[in-house]
């Protein structure tokens, strides 16, 4: 038969030290009054409370502070995301550093593709979290406002759509196109080429990454666009399979047939840049020689082969700490205005060996 432990209270730790229940409170859970307590007294309290193995109570915290301190994490649905993936790892483990520093709990809302949004509003109208950090999310998507209404506590990470109420952790996708191609100028490349994504319905950064590397190769005034997307894909790509390595790889095939081929390509991830330097590499390319390649994004698979991508740091470490970090701080000290908190990180050149060095 189980043997249940009997929670020590207040009141036990209170006639055991022979003081009030409020003077017990006030050393313990740090209760705000007018009880003062001497340092005697305090050591006193905090003694017995060791050997009778008090715990504070934390529903019953929670309900006089009026936080639950815990987040809430909404990981919205796509057919490739979710927690066992590096990219929402790399995030995660600067969510869970920043909560763990403040002393916040972390509630993961969805595992599944079956979890609906609505489950974000009702653990907040429960107090069941202070607030939501959302990944994956589309600002446009219909449940955000209602989510939006209930609190303004909601967190988007890596995620440069406007919103008017959304605050969000935001990647200079502009910035980190315009650096590669600058970064590609400056080493002599000339034929610069990107390879952009090929499902049906690609997703927003890809879009947002293939409008600003054409915004960057005009401002640097290269004459030639090359552009591998869905339109001149020559095979159907489904984004339930492992799109970004097929990307890769026929976009190499597609730059490769030209008449006059690039000397550089920019790839709108390092999964598209891996599979496409696998692909050169076993074709017997030299790479840089023949063909540069520069990937935004950080590496994802181990280096198994020479040589190592270059690419365009996308601190999702970070940007997940930081996105923590201001959500705790805005549960502590709510905004006096209604305008969204946003913060920008940009990018960095990661050295690698698939350009030329600067001579």
């Amino acid at each position: 038969m189980a043997v249940v432990k009997k929670n020590v209270t207040l009141k036990m730790v209170a006639e055991r030290v022979g003081c009030s229940i409020a003077v017990v409170s006030t050393v313990l859970n740090s209760a705000k009054g007018r009880t003062k307590v001497c340092d005697k007294t305090r050591q006193r309290v905090l003694e017995i409370a060791r050997e009778m193995d008090y715990t504070p109570n934390y529903a019953s915290q929670s309900l006089k502070a009026n936080s639950s301190r815990t987040l809430g994490i909404y990981v919205q649905p796509k057919p490739w995301s979710g927690l066992a993936n590096q990219y929402e790892m790399t995030l995660f483990r600067g969510i869970e550093k920043a909560a763990r520093e403040a002393n916040y709990d972390l509630l993961l809302l969805n595992i599944s593709l079956d979890s609906l949004p609505e489950l974000c509003g009702a653990r907040l109208k429960e107090r069941r979290i202070d607030g939501v950090l959302l990944l994956h999310c589309d600002p446009n998507a219909a449940w955000v406002n209602p989510l939006l209404d209930i609190s303004s506590n909601v967190m988007a990470l890596d995620n440069d759509q406007e919103h008017p109420r959304l605050n969000r952790i935001e990647f200079d996708n502009r910035a980190a196109l315009f650096l590669a191609v600058g970064t590609l100028v400056k080493r002599g490349y000339r034929r610069i080429a990107f390879a952009g994504s090929c499902i049906p319905t690609p997703e927003h950064d890809a879009l947002r990454r293939e409008l600003f590397f054409l915004e960057a190769v005009r401002e640097y005034g290269l004459t030639d666009t090359l552009v591998f997307h869905t339109a001149n894909c020559p095979v159907g790509i489904d984004e339930k399979t492992a799109f970004c390595q097929a990307e890769g790889r026929e976009a190499l095939y597609y730059f490769r047939s030209l008449p006059e081929p690039p000397d550089a390509v920019i790839t709108y991830n390092s999964l598209v840049g891996e599979a496409m330097l696998q692909e050169a590499v076993r074709s017997g390319m030299q790479i840089p020689q023949e063909l540069g390649i520069l990937s935004v994004d950080n590496p994802v698979l181990p280096v198994t082969h020479a040589p190592r991508l270059s690419t365009l740091s996308h601190p999702l470490e970070a940007m997940g700490y930081a996105g923590t970090e201001e959500l705790i701080r805005l549960i502590r000290n709510p905004a006096s205005d209604s305008s969204p908190v946003v913060r920008v990180f940009k990018p960095e050149l990661q050295e690698g060996e698939t350009i030329r060095l600067l001579s």
